[in-house]
């Protein structure tokens, strides 16, 4: 089974890679195969953070943290709500409704999103690569 998603993992990003996959449905294919791992890895690569810490953020109960990620990577709200649905077959995020996490990526700035995880970023354990 985890290979397979590795290879399902590597044939989307394969497809982004060769020019063949905008990002937010690459973003969205992978959240919709579930492949954490590959999600982790586009994320931190977007946001030049380590890629443990994008996927402590992506296992975390609230959206905050991930919301700010997805935001300051140029992601779309369509693509993040494929990434909410994923988090939510996972029981995480719950703490929070999905409704309240697409208004909260929606309202925030990328201005905004950058400063906040540039807080992110700077807390103990969490820093830049």
């Amino acid at each position: 089974m985890h290979a397979q998603d590795d290879e399902r993992a590597a044939a989307i990003l394969r497809r982004r890679a060769n020019g063949l996959l905008a990002l937010d449905d690459a973003l969205a294919e992978l959240a919709d195969a579930d492949c954490t791992a590959a999600i982790a890895g586009l994320i931190a690569e977007r946001v030049k953070l380590r890629v443990d810490v994008v996927s402590h953020a992506l296992d975390a109960q609230t959206d905050e943290p991930i919301s700010v990620m997805c935001r300051v990577a140029g992601f779309r709200i369509n693509s993040y709500s494929a990434l909410l649905r994923m988090r939510r077959r996972q029981n995480r995020g719950t703490e929070s409704a999905p409704a309240y996490a697409l208004t909260f990526f929606s309202d925030l700035s990328p201005a905004s999103a950058e400063r906040l995880l540039q807080r992110m970023a700077l807390e103990p354990g969490e820093r830049r690569t």
